[in-house]
């Protein structure tokens, strides 16, 4: 089997959706994982983003998209060639109340060692961030990151590293929603969102060495959809290599 960790970097602010009814003040929750409940896009919804990608994109032949996702052909039904992961939040913005950036990148210590197990399970690299320590007075909500541990992803982007009891005080942004109707302001919503500069990865494995690396090439650097909200300029994302760019 072969495997491709990708990293997603949200641009726009991302809402995939739960699926839960809810009774509280959020009427719509964002997909969170079971176990951590951390924000995540669940492997039915990558596939069905990459799905959606090929098939609105003429460039890329038609037919690859039964080849590589799976569907009927010939009144029979064929299994999709690449097997998805679900897309686990690595990093998100976290206003910073204290130094001169307007936000900090954060995780936490469980989410690079999922990341870090990930890529030993998949790939049987025992890799390690190169961790390096915050020396400035610099707080995002109030967390203080001075002395904290933190790694540089692309080469330019700190993401701090805080214990799993702090992370967990972190809140995704909720936002209001107006329905209208002719115009007419009928009902005020309420949608909770991963924000825009967030940063998921996942893994797409297949047994075929020259498809990964063909579907690799056909989505690096390249803009995709995630999750509801792309009327109102939700979930569009940039796909690239992960380990390309951080630890080789």
């Amino acid at each position: 089997m072969f495997a491709k960790l990708f990293q997603v970097d949200c641009i726009t602010n991302l809402h995939v959706g739960s699926g839960d009814v809810n009774y509280n003040i959020i009427d719509n929750e964002i997909e969170k994982d079971p176990v951590t409940g951390y924000a995540t896009i669940n492997a039915s919804g990558v596939k069905g983003a990459f799905r959606e990608y090929y098939s609105k994109n003429p460039e890329l032949v038609a037919n690859r998209v039964i080849e590589l996702f799976g569907g009927e052909e010939n009144g029979k039904s064929v299994p999709g060639a690449i097997k998805f992961l679900q897309a686990d939040i690595l990093a998100m913005p976290v206003r910073a109340t204290l130094g001169e950036e307007p936000f900090y990148l954060i995780t936490s210590e469980s989410c690079i060692n999922n990341l870090y197990e990930k890529i030993n399970m998949f790939e049987n690299l025992d890799i390690k961030f190169k961790y390096k320590k915050e020396t400035s007075y610099i707080k995002a909500e109030g967390i203080s990151l001075k002395d904290s541990c933190y790694i540089e992803l692309d080469n330019e982007k700190r993401v701090y590293i805080v214990k799993d009891e702090e992370y967990r005080k972190l809140m995704y942004p909720v936002v209001a929603r107006n329905k209208l109707d002719n115009g007419k302001s009928e009902n005020l919503w309420y949608e909770e969102i991963v924000p825009h500069h967030s940063i998921f990865t996942f893994y797409a494995l297949s047994d075929d060495e020259k498809l990964i690396n063909s579907f690799k090439d056909d989505v690096s650097k390249k803009i995709v959809q995630f999750g509801g909200g792309a009327t109102v300029g939700y979930g569009y994302c940039k796909i690239t290599d992960f380990k390309e760019k951080n630890y080789e």
